[in-house]
């Protein structure tokens, strides 16, 4: 995961409320720190309401440039681990665009539906403290209607995008990388590059490039 203290204006570092998608799912799983109980970090209390940032430090010339693919897909499973244990929590997302290819569109049209999910389009500009309540205030423009947003919430989830190990290890073999670390799949001596080693993404599309490079590997043996 990309490291989110680099998005000052998020907050990440500052609040101990803004967390990552990586630390949602930790809070998530039964055998997590909170055992699956989801809760602000500042007080151990539950949430009435939480705000999912996309695109954080994605799709951005500043951090990471290109889209991190499986973002959008996770947060919206996330919302159904808010929906389960806080079915009268409000859900804000905030979004650039929601990017679900397939079937994954089936996902992304039954979140719509819930009332108590609220879609905003746009990116957010900052997150900040209230010193009154400690709750969390994200603003962020609406592209649609160009109204300013503000909304106070308990928690943040902050969709930080991929990076490869690459950038910071560098492997004992000598690879072809691009620009951003990932490996040229079809430039290595000798080595397939495939799924996460090439970009960013989700497990079914990982498993059939795996399927793919074994088919290739038998050609060119």
């Amino acid at each position: 995961p990309y490291d989110a203290a680099k998005l000052e204006n998020l907050g990440f570092s500052q609040y101990p409320d803004v967390i990552t998608n990586v630390m949602m799912e930790r809070l998530a799983a039964e055998d997590g720190p909170t055992e699956g109980k989801i809760l602000r970090r500042s007080d151990n209390k539950p949430i009435n309401s939480i705000a999912f940032v996309q695109c954080a430090g994605s799709r951005d010339e500043n951090h990471l440039p290109y889209c991190s693919s499986v973002c959008c897909t996770a947060s919206l499973k996330q919302t159904s681990y808010v929906r389960e244990l806080y079915p009268d929590a409000d859900i804000y997302i905030f979004y650039i665009d929601i990017r679900t290819p397939g079937r994954l569109e089936d996902v992304y049209l039954e979140v719509q539906q819930d009332d108590k999910v609220h879609f905003f389009r746009g990116k957010v500009a900052k997150i900040t403290e209230n010193p009154g309540n400690k709750k969390l205030m994200v603003t962020a423009e609406d592209t649609i209607t160009g109204v300013l947003i503000n909304r106070e919430v308990d928690m943040v989830v902050l969709a930080v995008g991929l990076v490869p190990n690459t950038v910071e290890n560098n492997l004992s073999i000598d690879l072809i990388k691009d620009e951003h670390g990932f490996l040229i799949p079809d430039n290595q001596k000798s080595i397939i590059g495939i799924g996460t080693t090439v970009r960013p993404m989700e497990v079914s599309g990982v498993n059939q490039d795996a399927t793919g490079a074994v088919l290739k590997s038998i050609q060119v043996r």
